[in-house]
């Protein structure tokens, strides 16, 4: 199959992401709606099973199943066209060296999908949950996919030696997907040896890990012997204790996890500048102390970083104080100190404006007068 080829005059083939041995994955366009696709072509004799698959989980809704997009068929090849998810690979995430939270946290995303996928009305096993079914997105949410196809029987021969009770596949007989008790066994016990793979004693650039020779499960030093336990139980058939169904093995990752919380993310307070001391104030302390604790981070830890905080804010209330007192008394001594003197009031005197009005209306005709006779004989 050749790049840069139009599927349905809709899908551009851009590149190949994948090649197995029943079918080759493409990432592509929608050209139509202009989003990134998965393409799987699938070759003739393949075409019965993938039809088959496609039957029963075409109206899977989850999201940590892979969506299905559409299906187009051609006389001698089908094409599958999925949601494209971009992120990590399994090998990837072999080469992160997850910590034991995030590898409990992975287990029980799956079981959330065989879960949806084995009730009512779905009622489908997965059947072929192996490292190339899984992906984690860049939000971090673990994605599966290829429900109900064929069981890669070379990986499942070779894990068989690790408790595999000399049992590959349970109920052989009956249609790929179909629902049993032995096959929610198979898809549990395949969640386990996921799980171990991703917890295992391996060299640093390893990105496979292979069955021990002997069978016996060897662990990372730091992963807690609660989840060694759990692992076990569920990987080996003839433990005791076997876990067979995925609500039980979810309920005991949950335990696991509200035992392993995640490490709280580094905390740095920033002093505030000398001379914005009025910005921290009562509500800002309690916006920052909201948001430590939305962290997530631990009793003593958020306890310690309130204690600074407090202190912080006590000195710089004191601080505003003094200067407030400061201001006050300086605001109060303006006034006396620079108001102008008081002017006694003045009455103003009617009658000796009117006099004084009289006398000089007189002493103008006076003056007229003569000067009228002195210049007109």
């Amino acid at each position: 199959m050749e790049t840069g080829r139009v599927i349905n005059k809709r899908y551009l083939l851009q590149r190949l992401i994948q090649q197995g041995s029943a079918s080759s994955v493409y990432q592509g366009v929608d050209q139509v709606l202009q989003r990134a696709v998965a393409i799987k072509v699938v070759p003739a004799e393949q075409i019965p099973v993938y039809r088959a698959a496609i039957r029963a989980t075409a109206q899977f809704s989850h999201p940590n199943i892979i969506g299905l997009y559409d299906l187009i068929v051609e006389p001698d090849v089908l094409y599958v066209v999925q949601e494209y998810v971009e992120g990590d690979t399994f090998e990837t995430l072999l080469q992160s060296h997850l910590t034991p939270y995030y590898v409990a946290d992975l287990g029980m995303q799956i079981c959330q999908a065989l879960l949806y996928a084995t009730t009512s009305p779905r009622k489908v096993c997965h059947g072929d949950l192996t490292p190339a079914s899984i992906l984690r997105d860049r939000s971090g949410q673990i994605r599966v996919n290829n429900f109900a196809l064929s069981t890669d029987m070379y990986y499942f021969s070779n894990w068989s030696i690790v408790g595999g009770n000399n049992s590959i596949i349970s109920d052989p007989e009956i249609p790929l997907g179909q629902m049993s008790d032995g096959r929610k066994d198979d898809d549990v016990r395949a969640v386990g040896l996921l799980m171990y793979q991703l917890l295992a004693g391996r060299s640093s650039d390893a990105t496979v890990v292979e069955p021990p020779a002997d069978g016996r499960l060897r662990f990372q030093r730091n992963v807690p012997a609660e989840l060694c336990d759990v692992i076990a139980r569920t990987a080996i058939r003839q433990h005791p204790q076997h876990i067979t169904t995925a609500d039980l093995l979810q309920a005991e990752l949950k335990v696991i996890l509200d035992q392993l919380e995640p490490p709280p993310p580094p905390v740095t307070i920033a002093p505030a500048p000398a001379y914005k001391i009025d910005e921290f104030s009562a509500s800002s302390k309690h916006a920052t102390s909201g948001a430590l604790r939305d962290r997530n981070l631990s009793e003593a830890t958020y306890n310690d970083t309130r204690a600074r905080l407090a202190a912080m804010q006590q000195e710089r209330d004191a601080g505003t104080t003094a200067a407030d007192n400061i201001s006050m008394k300086l605001a109060a001594a303006r006034p006396a100190a620079y108001a102008a003197p008081e002017l006694p009031a003045r009455r103003i005197n009617l009658p000796l404006l009117l006099l004084i009005g009289l006398v000089l209306f007189i002493l103008f005709f006076v003056v007229g007068y003569f000067i009228a006779h002195s210049l007109l004989p």
